[in-house]
């Protein structure tokens, strides 16, 4: 009589040194209740177009988001897109211009990668 031979299984266990993947998309589309609507109505699908509208948004609009108390944007990109060190860098810029710079510099490095 013989013995059933045992399976070696092998368990596979993440490296806590492990990145997670870039995604293969520039931005990841998000479902239209999380799209960011201005308190003037205007309606931001995803951070590429936040930094599109950063340069026609009045004073008033972004100074109703973004002030000594809080910062919409940054909370927006944090929690709906998961973009952790975008969000800490957005939450530091104080004028629409620095924003909106980072935005593209952070866009352009983005694209480089998926490019790459």
């Amino acid at each position: 009589m013989s013995r059933p031979k045992k399976h070696k299984t092998e368990h596979k266990t993440e490296s806590k040194s492990e990145t997670k993947p870039e995604p293969k998309i520039l931005i990841v589309p998000v479902m239209q209740e999380n799209y960011f609507v201005l308190h003037d109505g205007t309606v931001i699908k995803d951070y590429r177009e936040l930094a599109a509208n950063l340069a026609t948004m009045s004073d008033d609009a972004f100074s109703y988001h973004v002030n000594n108390d809080k910062n919409d944007f940054a909370t927006w990109i944090h929690d709906i897109f998961k973009e952790e060190e975008l969000a800490a860098d957005i939450r530091k810029c104080r004028s629409k211009v620095e924003m909106e710079a980072l935005l593209y510099k952070w866009l352009f490095f983005r694209l480089e990668k998926l490019h790459a």
